[in-house]
């Protein structure tokens, strides 16, 4: 019987998943859930696909137990678009391997922790381990740009989310216990003003000079409204994108910014995004001339589980018990790093980023959990790369997650 936690197994399938181009846009995330479904089956494991747009979809599977606990582990099938040639010494779908890293568009974000799941739940099935409760399997199309996927996944069992006990998202975390994430509002604001020639700039309305001033206006109020938490961090807000002006010599009368804005508690989006529209109707009055419009392009929700769930106790002391293994069988001088590199790992965490969490935690209720081998720091970066032996590993830390937080049954 093949055993899907080797090397010589594991590896193999990273590679192939790599290798399957899921850049989003476009996505084209079918292929890599038809190349998983037809892993699944040769293992015995019945599996789902839902079509969520052309070419586009997700997949389901289930992992039957005996009893009413449910545990989830999610992931993404899509990435971001590769890295050009220049730009990178590696091809992005080439899962070149070099030492003990794999190269790859996805190697962190987030194929190594979506492959190291599935392996997971496989090789609970393939053990015959019965667990007392169902462990569902979920890879979801369209993360990286609007969730479509998860949405439609939320859409299609509004009335299972509440039957599940906890959901494990395999994001980049550098193999650390992450409780929660930032919220994400991002915005485009709109600036109407008056066109004119160039030489005669007092007929016109700039548009851009008067972005100007709403920018250096929500630089200010973001001060005021600046939050912190101690697991998740502090609030942001950053104008990335700008747009506005047709040539040297016209006066433009329109611009735009997108701005990408980060939450915790205790800040809401909705009186957040109402105070920003108060401020802009004060611009307004005073220059009346001007004509704003806010658009919002993404709201993602804060995601924090107490790290007191036992979701997340479980994960800890899941590090824990490795990180004592591992200590009790290395040289003296590794088992003095081991320990250090444990007693790092045990303090739950946030990430800055946002997940598929935001879409599936039920409104705050469900505890999530984010434990991926990937670094965060090389996602969506040239280059990127997964560590193998961390890969490997985390494998056998869902694995034993799963166990540990709904036990088994024994037959």
């Amino acid at each position: 019987m093949i055993n899907v936690r080797s090397r010589g197994f594991a590896v193999p399938f990273l590679q192939r998943l790599i290798g399957a181009d899921t850049c989003n846009p476009p996505g084209n995330e079918h292929g890599l859930s038809l190349l998983l479904q037809e892993t699944l089956q040769e293992l015995g494991i019945a599996s789902t696909i839902t079509a969520v747009e052309e070419g586009r979809s997700n997949l389901e599977a289930v992992i039957a137990g005996s009893g009413s606990r449910k545990l989830m582990f999610c992931g993404h099938l899509d990435t971001v678009s590769p890295w050009s040639a220049a730009a990178g010494r590696y091809p992005p779908h080439g899962a070149v391997i070099e030492g003990n890293r794999m190269y790859g568009r996805g190697t962190s974000d987030m194929k190594s922790g979506l492959a190291a799941m599935l392996l997971a739940a496989a090789s609970l099935h393939q053990d015959g381990i019965r667990l007392a409760g169902d462990l569902l399997f979920l890879a979801t199309a369209g993360e990286e740009v609007d969730s479509c996927g998860a949405r439609l996944y939320a859409e299609q069992h509004r009335h299972d989310l509440p039957l599940l006990d906890g959901l494990v998202i395999g994001e980049p975390t550098g193999s650390r216990v992450a409780a929660g994430h930032k919220g994400a509002l991002w915005l485009r604001i709109s600036l109407f003003g008056r066109s004119a020639h160039g030489s005669m700039p007092q007929l016109g309305l700039n548009a851009v000079e008067g972005m100007m001033e709403l920018i250096a206006l929500l630089h200010r109020h973001a001060l005021e409204w600046q939050a912190a938490d101690p697991v998740l961090g502090s609030s942001s807000l950053s104008v990335n994108r700008i747009v506005g002006g047709v040539q040297t010599n016209v006066v433009p009368d329109y611009c735009s910014i997108d701005v990408d804005i980060r939450t915790v508690p205790p800040l809401r989006h909705g009186p957040l995004l109402q105070e920003i529209e108060d401020k802009l109707q004060e611009i307004q009055l005073l220059h009346p001339e001007y004509r704003y419009q806010v658009e919002q392009l993404l709201d993602r929700s804060v995601v924090y589980t107490d790290p007191g769930q036992r979701l997340i106790t479980a994960a800890l002391e899941v590090v824990a018990q490795r990180g004592d293994k591992e200590e009790s069988t290395g040289s003296e001088e590794d088992k003095g790093s081991l320990g250090r590199s444990v007693s790092s790992e045990a303090e739950v965490q946030g990430v800055p980023y946002y997940t598929d969490g935001s879409v599936l935690h039920d409104n705050g209720r469900l505890p999530v959990l984010i434990y991926g081998p990937g670094d965060p720091r090389l996602a969506h970066q040239p280059d990127e790369w997964v560590d193998i032996d961390a890969y490997l590993d985390s494998i056998s830390f869902y694995r034993e997650l799963a166990i540990r937080f709904l036990g088994t049954v024994q037959e």
